[in-house]
């Protein structure tokens, strides 16, 4: 059966490059950290005992051909449903520009909250106190990464200049699905005791840290990161912390006087497991390690071409010249992902109402309600987007929930000329999707945690369109 995918295309021609000027750049963080108590957390994190790092919501606003586009990073586990609208369509209404051209990507840290209105206004339809802290808490945090992004529009600085360079991540990321000889799937989590476990080899990964980094002359104004892992050392002690992206990304920030923006790319299945063993000790090795391969691709950024470096693990992948850039160089388009709704197994009606009823547990609960609101949301057609952000060769690509590296790769693989940056993590409500085969295997977990039926030919199409 073939699929036809609907395509929104929000281009400019040269003529309103002319007139606009080319290509500006704002920076905008906010505070986006909940206070002490309960926080009315969907999942992982529904109390607050402590505050080791603050979370923050950090973006850009980028304008060219007459609209502003925003990039968002958020140190949020995740943001399903309404509660992802409301964060994208209050920072298109502050700034004067279209929800679409808004993305708002968690980081996925399991030290921070998920929010989900929809599944709130489900799981919480008798407690309307636990219902009223979801809501306003979204609003509130809403709110105030709008206002930070709209007041950033005084400082619209010219871009002259966009590198992309990467550098090779040493021990870092590793596959959670490790396959044993009879092919039976094991999951090696995030923190792995097990050192049978720890001893098999990575596995599938995307090595790679790509930066795209913006400059006006010889001065840096921003530098955004993608890298695919979860990012969680050790959590479920009720502790708020932004965990090791966070803490590399505010000391690179600290010693480079430069923005910094860290995105977590196609993550569903790449976890630190197989180097960290959960203790503090292992999350500063980690920490330093990803630090290390930001630090080198945000120093060969400023170099011209590969040719320049002495470090063979970082490389310059382009140097654009933005008065070059032609009619069609910068672009965005957006795509639906049209995901379907889930029967089999848990996912059945009946089994749902089953965990509504509250018959397996407070977790089973939330879950079942958070798939409800997700079902419903896909029944009335609201499927969640797609973006993709160009700039003569670079290509950045903004997914929902929790892709599957293979996908990142796959996106790789469809524009091999193209410097291609990948964030899952969007509206998070699919939460895991990875290849059809996934749904076959003896093992691993990540199947029984998604909401969505095979999707593997809907997420391919849409990279098909977005960036060939």
């Amino acid at each position: 059966m073939k699929m036809t995918i609907v395509l929104f295309w929000l281009g400019l021609t040269s003529a309103a490059l002319a007139a606009d000027g080319g290509l500006r750049l704002s920076t905008f963080h906010a505070d986006v950290t909940p206070g002490l108590g309960p926080i009315g957390s969907m999942a992982i994190l529904t109390e607050v005992k402590s505050i080791e790092h603050p979370l923050e919501a950090r973006g850009v606003v980028l304008e060219f051909g007459g609209k502003k586009h925003v990039l968002t990073a958020i140190d949020y586990c995740g943001l399903c449903n309404a509660s992802h609208d409301i964060f994208r369509e209050k920072i298109a209404a502050a700034i004067g520009t279209d929800p679409d051209l808004v993305v708002v990507q968690a980081l996925h840290q399991h030290t921070a909250p998920v929010l989900d209105i929809d599944g709130a206004k489900i799981a919480y339809s008798s407690d309307e106190k636990a219902l009223k802290l979801q809501l306003d808490f979204s609003q509130k945090m809403a709110e105030r990464v709008a206002e930070a992004a709209k007041k950033s529009l005084s400082n619209l600085q010219p871009v002259t200049r966009v590198v992309a360079s990467r550098a090779k991540v040493d021990r870092v990321a590793s596959n959670r699905r490790v396959r044993g000889a009879d092919g039976t799937i094991t999951a090696r989590y995030s923190a792995t005791e097990e050192l049978e476990l720890r001893a098999m080899p990575e596995g599938l990964i995307d090595p790679w840290l790509r930066t795209v980094t913006f400059a006006s002359g010889d001065r840096t104004l921003a530098q955004l990161h993608y890298y695919a892992t979860h990012p969680q050392s050790f959590y479920g002690d009720y502790r708020i912390s932004y965990d090791v992206p966070g803490i590399a990304r505010q000391r690179l920030e600290r010693e480079t006087d430069v923005f910094q923006v860290y995105f977590s790319g196609c993550s569903g299945n790449i976890t630190m497991g197989k180097y960290n063993d959960g203790t503090r000790e292992a999350r500063a090795e980690l920490t330093e390690r990803l630090y290390d391969a930001m630090r080198r691709s945000a120093e060969a950024s400023r170099q011209r071409a590969s040719s320049a470096l002495t470090d063979r693990t970082a490389a310059v992948d382009f140097t654009v010249d933005t008065a070059k850039l032609g009619s069609d160089a910068m672009s965005w388009k957006v795509a639906p992902l049209r995901f379907a709704v889930r029967h089999d197994g848990k996912y059945a009606d009946a089994q749902l109402d089953e965990a509504m009823a509250n018959r397996h547990g407070p977790v089973r609960r939330a879950g079942a309600a958070m798939n409800i609101a997700w079902n419903r949301r896909l029944n009335s057609g609201r499927f969640p987007r797609v973006a993709r952000l160009q700039l003569g060769p670079i290509q950045i690509v903004h997914l929902p929930g929790e892709p599957f590296i293979e996908f990142q790769l796959y996106g790789q693989q469809v524009a091999p000329k193209s410097f291609v940056c990948t964030a899952g993590y969007g509206d998070c409500g699919v939460w895991y999707y990875g290849p059809d085969s996934i749904y076959k295997d003896r093992g691993g977990y990540e199947q029984n945690a998604s909401y969505t039926t095979p999707a593997e030919s809907q997420v391919k199409g849409v990279l098909d369109e977005l960036l060939k």
